[in-house]
């Protein structure tokens, strides 16, 4: 006879920490809370928690309602007048790019963006793998 599965449940929480969410059309910077998931056995027992950098929940602008996006803790924004800046931004961001605890670098200017999409963006192992081919022929 199998022994029957454990029984838990999984409870959402706020942590101290805060990261950053950025609303394109108004161009301003929210710090929002970080949030957990916590698992917990039917005896109270942690079994795993898991630290979403502001994964688990939308934010809404406070000025314009609109959802604001999720950039990461060490996004730092650009002044508000500065549209290509925030145009900048928001294409990393659409890139699938975040501000997090990456030293990859990112470019401040709008017409680089697309040239350093191609080159930092995450290849999959063919492609990889052809990148090798390539640099050993040469």
């Amino acid at each position: 006879m199998e022994p029957k599965p454990k029984k838990y449940v999984r409870i959402e929480i706020q942590t101290n920490s805060s990261s950053h969410h950025v609303c394109f059309k108004c161009r301003k910077q929210f710090r929002k809370p970080v949030d957990a998931l916590v698992s917990l056995s039917h005896t109270g027992e942690v079994l795993e928690t898991r630290v979403y950098d502001g994964n688990l929940k939308t934010y809404s602008c406070p000025q314009c309602a609109q959802p604001m996006t999720h950039l990461g803790k060490n996004f730092r924004p650009p002044p508000q007048d500065d549209i290509e800046g925030w145009e900048v931004a928001r294409r990393l961001s659409d890139a699938g790019f975040k501000f997090g605890y990456t030293s990859q670098g990112s470019t401040k200017r709008l017409r680089d963006v697309s040239a350093f999409i191609e080159r930092n963006r995450r290849k999959s192992e063919g492609e990889q793998l052809l990148d090798k081919w390539k640099a050993a022929d040469k």
